[in-house]
């Protein structure tokens, strides 16, 4: 499989996704069922790191429809959604997401240039939440 999904730490409040060089559609459609059912296991908010800095970039199709309906139709426990590594192309595409998109999820995209920031992105968010709780 070209998108590997998983709990990103023991607590279970992020889920850790990376892209391999060559990925499909079709693996992104089964990541996004495994990430789907990670968010309905619980009933918290779960940050996403999204790590897509060894991907050859994305399939052919239509891109912005595929990642459009990806947001739409994720669950409500969906928190921030940080990408490292992506490239220009796929940046563009997801801030165009963001501009046009009312959806809470896609409106929470964020970008690192490494997996450490992006880890310090989600620690800040999860702390957050906590001390708004």
């Amino acid at each position: 499989m070209g998108i590997h999904v998983d709990w990103g730490n023991d607590d279970h409040n992020t889920i850790s996704v990376s892209y391999e060089r060559s990925w499909s559609w079709t693996d992104f459609a089964d990541a996004k069922v495994q990430i789907d059912s990670l968010l309905n296991s619980v009933e918290y908010t779960v940050d996403i790191l999204s790590d897509s800095s060894q991907s050859g970039g994305l399939p052919g199709g239509n891109a912005l429809s595929v990642l459009a309906r990806s947001f739409q139709s994720a669950p409500s426990n969906i928190g921030k959604v940080v990408v490292v590594g992506a490239n220009p192309f796929f940046k563009s595409l997801l801030q165009i997401l963001q501009t046009v998109s009312l959806n809470r999820a896609a409106n929470n995209i964020h970008f690192a240039k490494s997996s450490d920031e992006a880890r310090s992105l989600i620690k800040l968010a999860s702390s957050i939440r906590l001390s708004s709780s």
